[in-house]
């Protein structure tokens, strides 16, 4: 086992319920007491079922949806921490319980270091914004570099999932399903962040593009 300081993301009991309108009990149990590590520059696969939880997994990780229980430590620093608000009886029925306030913390500043690659592009990429606007509005809200460099930045990184410059002032229906995913990726991409969960990120692009965008991911690692 790596050293603890190689660690970068660690998850402790992870659960997350998904409440049911007129249902009474916790809901439906999407990911049930998960714990995972993940070091530095290592690769870490998820394999199960459809349904399973792994895209809630992920999601949940990165506090796109609110744990409902466990411990999230992001380099060394806890991002979420409650204790569990269901305790089961000695039949096994849940029971909600008090706990303190989660400890949360405010996820903007993480979010260039933590990033997703959503695995539907169709609904992930808003159909009002150009390709240029969707990639590049996340380093307008960082502030990323001048106007310029904020534009160079964008066609070095489109060039690098296999697209042209001149696809920038496209929007999303413009372009296959394969070419969205590709910029799905570019977005993804344009921090270089230290985590990128990947919501099967290939599964909509050809073999060759497949490709190219997993020797692109290794690369970066």
């Amino acid at each position: 086992m790596s050293e603890k300081n190689d660690v970068l993301v660690q998850v402790d009991h992870l659960k997350k319920y998904f409440p049911v309108k007129g249902l009474k009990g916790p809901g439906v149990q999407a990911v049930e007491d998960i714990s995972i590590f993940i070091n530095r520059g290592e690769t870490l696969g998820l394999v199960g079922e459809s349904g399973c939880g792994k895209t809630t997994l992920g999601r949940t990780i990165l506090q796109l949806h609110e744990p409902t229980s466990g411990t999230i430590v992001y380099d060394g620093e806890t991002i979420f921490e409650r204790e569990d608000p269901w305790v089961r009886d000695a039949e096994g029925n849940l029971h909600p319980v008090k706990v303190p306030k989660a400890k949360q913390e405010n996820m903007l500043p993480y979010r260039r270091k933590m990033q997703i690659i959503f695995q539907d592009p169709y609904s992930s990429l808003n159909p009002r914004m150009t390709v240029y606007d969707l990639i590049s509005a996340p380093l307008e809200v960082y502030k990323v570099g001048t106007k310029e460099e904020r534009r160079e930045m964008v066609e070095e990184i489109l060039q690098e999932v296999g697209l042209d410059k001149q696809y920038l002032n496209r929007f999303p229906h413009e372009f296959s399903g394969g070419q969205r995913q590709r910029i799905v990726v570019a977005r993804a991409l344009s921090f270089n962040p230290k985590l990128i969960v990947c919501d099967e990120p290939v599964s909509a692009l050809d073999v060759s593009i497949q490709a190219q965008i997993l020797n692109l991911l290794k690369k970066l690692q």
